[in-house]
């Protein structure tokens, strides 16, 4: 990565625009941010910037507040954004190799600091009205097909599964192109698709949306920050998940995580459904555990 470019010109602007309302202490974090190389800024914990800067875990949370940024993760992702667009995938975790060394205990440290902030970040941007609306869609369906595109599967299959347990019917797929396209044959108006899909747009997203809203079916997306600025007037409902630049901790984290409240709700408004789908369950087991 070039020294030109190892710079984040966004951390500058909001630095010239806030400065003058920064404290002592917050403008000595603040210049340390400005030095600190992109590809190193992401794998910073606040701890780990008091420690540098002589200060306290509090007063690096508040100074990102006091620049413009809802806290130390957002300053970090939106400062690296052009880094991401801009590094091969091969660099990148070369990158975090160099950053994180190989100090297990140590790796499994940050990996447990930055699940924590994927999951308050997550929190943080949680829309409340769109969960309960999306909540009411789920119920109301006939069948709910959990789509994951990608690595997105994973937080798909889960939601699936959950789901089917409370007592709605559901479909799975992360299949893509033509496979995709068959598996949708069967999606009728009254359906509800949650479709999980983490980073950028790309030309299939934007067709099966398309092509599933023709139908007439609801779409529920649940995705990263930047989509749901795009799908905001396309989509049913957007749940919004945040994950980390450093990649040392997975955006289906959060996935997961909302795809457990949704079902949860779910559950509550319908409890007779969600209970007689646990006995039937618990029979089914045990059915299966004495071979019946």
């Amino acid at each position: 990565m070039e020294a030109s470019n190892r710079k984040s010109q966004v951390l500058k602007t909001h630095f010239d625009r806030h400065r003058s309302s920064l404290s002592r202490s917050e403008l000595v974090v603040a210049e340390h941010l400005l030095a600190i190389p992109i590809d190193v800024l992401i794998f910073r914990s606040a701890e780990e910037i008091a420690v540098e800067t002589g200060t306290s875990d509090a007063t690096v949370i508040r100074t990102a507040k006091r620049l413009g940024f809802s806290g130390l993760p957002e300053l970090k992702r939106l400062s690296s954004r052009v880094m991401a667009k801009t590094i091969p995938a091969a660099d990148r975790l070369e990158q975090r190799f160099r950053a994180t060394g190989d100090d297990l205990a140590k790796v499994a440290n940050q990996m447990f600091v930055e699940a924590c902030e994927v999951l308050t970040s997550t929190k943080d941007a949680l829309d409340e009205q769109a969960l309960r609306s999306a909540v009411g869609m789920v119920e109301e369906a006939d069948t709910v097909w959990c789509l994951g595109m990608g690595t997105s599967e994973t937080p798909a299959k889960h939601c699936a599964t959950a789901l089917s347990r409370v007592g709605v019917r559901t479909r799975c797929s992360g299949a893509s192109g033509f496979a995709l396209a068959n598996e949708l044959i069967d999606l009728r108006p009254q359906d509800v698709v949650v479709l999980f899909h983490a980073s950028r747009e790309v030309p299939e997203l934007k067709l099966v949306v398309a092509q599933i809203a023709a139908i007439g079916c609801k779409v529920i997306l649940v995705c990263g920050i930047q989509l749901q600025e795009i799908y905001r007037d396309k989509v049913s409902a957007i749940l919004t998940c945040l994950g980390v630049r450093s990649k040392l901790a997975s955006w289906n984290v959060s996935a997961i995580v909302l795809a457990d409240i949704m079902t949860y709700g779910v559950a509550v408004r319908s409890k007779d459904r969600a209970l007689a789908a646990k006995k039937r369950l618990a029979e089914l087991r045990t059915g299966v555990d004495r071979g019946d």
